[in-house]
This record gives C-alpha cells, structure tokens and sequence, in this order.
C-alpha cells in the first residue's frame, strides 16, 4: 500500500481524482454496501465529501477544485481503512443519512437505514387513522426515526426510548441538532417497562431480530455495531414477542403499530398464524414491515 500512497500523494490532485481513485478500490475489494449506500460510487461520495466537509450534493463543478496534501491524505487513510477493516462508512464520518436528514452516529449505535424511512417520508400512506399527536419509538438508537417523524408531524410529540444509556446520549445530541427539545423525549427503559402513564396514537419500532446464531455470519461491517441492537436470542423473536405481548396496553383506541421484522417475517407468521399482520409494500426495497391496529391486537389472544 505504500506505493499506491505515494502515487495518490503526487498525481492525485482534484476531488474528482480522488473520487475516481477511492472508487476503483472500492469496487476492487470485497467490501459490503448496505449502511446507508448499495454501490461503490455512492460509497465513495459518503466518505469523501463529509471527510472534507463538503456535503454530498455540491455542485460537480466543484469536483475540479485541488486538494491540499492534509486533505489527501486524510482520504486515504479512510479509503484504507474501510477497505482493510472493513468499518462502515458512517463511523468513519461519524455522519449517516435518514429520511433526508442528516444525524450523527458513532459506535454506540446502529447505523440508520429502516425501510420505516419511507413510510416516514410519505406520512404513512394515509395508513393511519388520525393523526398521531402522540407517538413512542421503541429503541431509538440515534434518534433518526423519532426526529423524522417530528419533522413531517410538527404537532406530534413523540417519546424516543432505549435500553442503551449510550445510544440515548447519541439520540440526545441529534435531538438538539434539530432544537426539538420540547417535543422529542429520550427514555431510558427496557421495551414498556419505565414508560409513563400515556396511550399512544402510533408505536414505531425496528427492533433487533438477527438469530444469535447468526451474528458472526454477517458481514464484517455489522460487527462494527451494538449487538444489542442487531441480536434477538436464538430464533430471532424475543423482543418482537415481548412487544407484542404488552403493546396494545400502551395504545390508545384508535392506535396503530408499526414494526420491522426484516428476514423473521415468515417465522412469525408461523409463531403467530391467527394475528392479522398487513405486511406493507415499499417501493424502495427492503422487507418484513408490518401494521396492526388496536382492535386487531384486542382479538388477539396474546395469553399463549
């Protein structure tokens, strides 16, 4: 790697050379794309922009202007790094994506990139009822989801709850990156257990629902994250039983859940073959997101 440092170092001088450059080693080696990005080009504008704090969408006329030494070297050392350690991109510009909006994340949280975004973006669809003027995102993680859904509901309050003492400091401070202090709530609680005395209109949650088993199979990028946000005991199902088990008591009449469950959706159809799930279309990929109402959840047997 020496030499190739030393050639970016003396004939690499414009951003667009470095783009072309971190580009070609990207789709050289076998890294995963999947934490914000699905290709090397995208891959390559989330880190090197930021990491010259520039934002993604400048002008491409920009592109020509020189870097100074600091700079390219700083690039490259990035572009090694997520190549050779494979660490995902946003932890390496502390800097991550959601619904159009930027957040800061670090190692002590999940990296954003639910499905959820989309329905977030369109104000579900017109799927729900009444507007939600109360609404609990159950594991926050950084916040992305709850500050979303504050920003197209400006009525709405919404309690962002964690487990995670960590996470929720991260949820704090892109709380007040958006100054929605007084409407977005972080709760340090293990699912229901330390919420307060309210009925919510909507219940958000993308909990962790990766088999235990097969955590060490994923890429390497995903061990980079919490295992608290991505394991869910042996079949995947635990915490997504446990939420089904008490959410309708947190609900108002008229409430709604809406929950990811990614690759266990067929084991929970199977766990559950009487509960009316309606699993949503998203047009821009990804699976395994469900609805339930109030009433639907008050039919269900939830003793067994």
């Amino acid at each position: 790697m020496k030499n190739v440092t030393k050639e970016t170092l003396t004939e690499i001088h414009t951003i667009l050379d470095i783009l072309r450059w971190s580009s070609s080693q990207f789709n050289a080696n076998p890294i995963f794309y999947g934490h914000g990005t699905n290709n090397f080009w995208d891959e390559t504008l989330h880190l090197i922009l930021p990491s010259i704090y520039l934002p993604i969408n400048i002008p491409t006329q920009i592109y020509q202007a020189r870097l100074t030494s600091r700079e390219r070297s700083k690039i490259i050392k990035l572009v090694n790094y997520r190549i050779k350690k494979r660490i995902p991109v946003p932890y390496l510009t502390c800097q991550a994506w959601f619904c159009g909006l930027k957040f800061y994340v670090d190692k002590r949280v999940f990296i954003p990139r639910s499905p959820i975004g989309e329905l977030i973006t369109s104000c579900f669809n017109d799927l729900l009822p009444q507007y939600p003027y109360r609404i609990l995102d159950m594991g926050t993680g950084s916040g992305c989801i709850a500050v979303a859904i504050a920003t197209v509901y400006p009525k709405s309050e919404i309690d962002a709850v964690d487990i995670s003492i960590d996470a929720l400091k991260v949820a704090e401070h892109n709380i007040k990156l958006y100054n929605l202090e007084h409407r977005v709530f972080p709760i340090h609680s293990d699912l229901f257990s330390n919420l307060p005395q309210l009925k919510y209109d909507l219940i958000i949650t993308n909990p962790p629902y990766v088999k235990n088993s097969d955590i060490y199979k994923l890429p390497k990028e995903f061990h980079y994250e919490p295992v608290i946000s991505l394991s869910a005991d042996n079949d995947g199902l635990k915490i997504i039983q446990k939420i089904l088990m008490n959410v309708m008591h947190h609900l108002n009449t008229n409430g709604t859940l809406i929950c990811e469950v990614g690759s266990t959706k067929m084991a929970l159809i199977e766990r559950y073959p009487n509960i009316p799930f309606r699993w949503l279309r998203l047009s821009n990929g990804g699976e395994g997101v469900f609805m339930l109402t109030y009433e639907q959840l008050l039919s269900f047997d939830n003793t067994e």
